[in-house]
């Protein structure tokens, strides 16, 4: 075709076009009555905001005229679209706060533990006579757990505490969980550890009112923890062994807590756990709630052949420290001389 023939098919094809009823022209923005006031947004640009025109506040200006952003409105914002929970921006000033602590609906139940031991039943009967067994007096919140009617008086180098109750049911083997305050009282010098991790913690005795036991080891200062229920991890996507971050409390005792472990199972109904001292200095108490944020932290599974302790390295031990543990000479790992002397300078050595 000559450049005539296309020029004259183009101009019939466009006859047609505007020919037909039902076309639809492209929408066209009107141009905006007059010019905006300095420093203010007009109503039609509310499309072409930038995320520095998010939540201005009231009253503030940069030199050139335009509103200096609320930096708590940018922080959730930037949050928000990291963690893939919602479209940025949120709302600034207080609206912000409660925005991001919806978390997309994954709130969970705050429990404040107290001291409590968990107990062998060999134990049970040096405690409390031979044929004794633990007497359930009410059910805590995790399935087929109760604090039982027995109670301990639990001494260390320094004091004692009376009356400090036992869980049930009986375990593989016996555990005092006590708070940092619990253990100033004692004289002890416990590890931070979860449940169930017992070697090289410290040494306790128990008396009851049969006899006393004296443990090697088994006294440890519990880390937090979230017990997460089947149907919870499956609704939020999480696995025993993650680790997530949980934002709780209100007000200027708001806090992040970073690396807490999950437990999860058929075993595990959904609350977070805190001793008395982690929930009196957040300002929190049971039954309050508490949200996870963010997307969970897997960590690969270890092989380890039985009795061997893993060496850990200067570059290892803050993350030990983020997961709530401490570090020392009769603990689980294997440490290189660097690897304790930076222990020590952050705070988590527990030997000499």
């Amino acid at each position: 075709m000559t450049p005539e023939e296309i020029r004259a098919v183009a101009a019939r094809i466009a006859e047609r076009v505007a020919a037909r009823r039902d076309w639809v022209p492209a929408p066209v923005r009107p141009e905006p009555p007059g010019r905006p006031s300095p420093g203010q947004l007009p109503a039609w640009a509310g499309a072409a905001q930038t995320l520095s025109d998010v939540a201005p506040v009231p009253g503030r200006k940069t030199p050139s005229g335009r509103h200096r952003p609320a930096y708590d409105a940018l922080t959730a914002a930037w949050r928000a679209a990291a963690a893939g929970r919602g479209p940025a921006p949120l709302p600034g000033g207080p609206a912000a706060a409660p925005a991001e602590r919806a978390a997309g609906g994954r709130t969970v139940a705050i429990g404040v533990s107290n001291r409590h031991v968990h107990i062998t039943q060999a134990d049970v009967e040096r405690l409390f006579g031979t044929g004794a067994s633990l007497v359930p007096e009410r059910p805590i919140t995790q399935p087929a757990q109760f604090a039982a009617r027995e109670r301990v008086r639990v001494v260390g180098p320094k004091g004692a505490i009376d009356g400090v109750r036992i869980v049930g049911p009986v375990r593989d083997a016996t555990q005092v969980e006590l708070s940092a305050s619990d253990c100033r009282t004692l004289g002890l010098d416990a590890p931070v550890r979860h449940s169930g991790s017992i070697a090289g913690s410290a040494p306790v005795r128990l008396e009851g009112p049969a006899a006393a036991v004296d443990l090697a080891e088994g006294a440890i200062v519990a880390a937090r923890h979230l017990h997460v229920s089947p149907n919870d991890a499956a609704r939020w996507g999480l696995a025993d062994g993650d680790h997530v971050t949980i934002v709780l409390g209100a007000g200027e005792r708001r806090t992040t807590l970073h690396d807490v472990l999950i437990r999860s199972g058929k075993a595990h109904a959904t609350e977070i756990h805190l001793d008395l001292d982690e929930a009196s200095a957040l300002g929190v108490g049971t039954g309050e709630r508490a949200s996870i944020v963010g997307r969970p932290t897997r960590r690969p599974a270890r092989a380890a052949r039985a009795g061997a302790r893993r060496l850990i390295t200067e570059r290892d031990v803050a993350a030990i420290g983020a997961r709530g543990e401490s570090l020392g000479a009769r603990g689980p790992y294997l440490l290189t001389p660097a690897a304790i002397d930076r222990a020590k300078a952050l705070g988590l050595w527990t030997g000499p």
